[in-house]
């Protein structure tokens, strides 16, 4: 079996340690979801779950990665090959770094629907190896709070998980936003995993 295709070794036990220690204000998924998901990210699948606040999209999603920290986090914050594994994006490039480095400025060319593509600018935050805040600069999208957390695990894998707030601002009904997330992030999370496990073995 390929090495972006191995099922993590992450115990039930171990995702139940996990809950208990994500009391702390920097977590950012919440204990339910961890627990009702507990199964499936024991298996090294990704989980998903979004609710509806008024006109915003809220989601929560994980997966277990049999990988380093340094090795995830290279996938994250590579934005110029994310057209590769994230559906719908068409192009990703810096266009400036700040704070000394700890927080970059992204243009994103998106294929939203049918015929409507647009580019946005948007911020990612780092701290390095543990978290990435992704906040909306300026474009169409009216909200864009996101937040990808690393949390490494006795065992060598890493619980990655993502949340997002996001409110397109743009003339695309909200279950084709929920309907695009639900089928699209699982690829997303899979994609990770695959590509920090293969960086593994280089």
């Amino acid at each position: 079996m390929r090495s972006g295709q191995r099922r993590s070794t992450l115990s039930l036990a171990g995702i139940t340690a996990l809950i208990c220690c994500l009391d702390e204000p920097a977590a950012q998924v919440s204990a339910e979801f961890l627990q009702a998901n507990a199964t499936a990210l024991a298996a090294g699948e990704p989980a998903l779950e979004l609710t509806r606040g008024g006109p915003v999209t809220n989601l929560e999603a994980a997966i277990v990665i049999n990988a380093s920290p340094s090795a995830i986090w290279d996938v994250l914050v590579a934005c110029d090959v994310a057209p590769e594994y994230v559906p719908n994006v068409i192009a990703c490039r810096s266009i400036d770094v700040i704070n000394n480095g700890a927080s970059e400025l992204f243009i994103q060319t998106v294929k939203a629907a049918l015929f409507v593509t647009f580019e946005h600018v948007f911020r990612m935050d780092y701290e390095p190896f543990e978290r990435i805040v992704i906040t909306r600069v300026s474009g169409p999208i009216r909200q864009l709070d996101g937040t990808w957390e690393l949390f490494p695990r006795d065992d060598g894998s890493v619980l990655l998980t993502y949340t997002l707030a996001v409110n397109p601002g743009i003339p695309i009904p909200r279950f084709f936003v929920r309907q695009t997330l639900r089928r699209d992030l699982p690829k997303v999370l899979t994609a990770v995993q695959q590509r920090a496990t293969a960086a593994m073995v280089h």
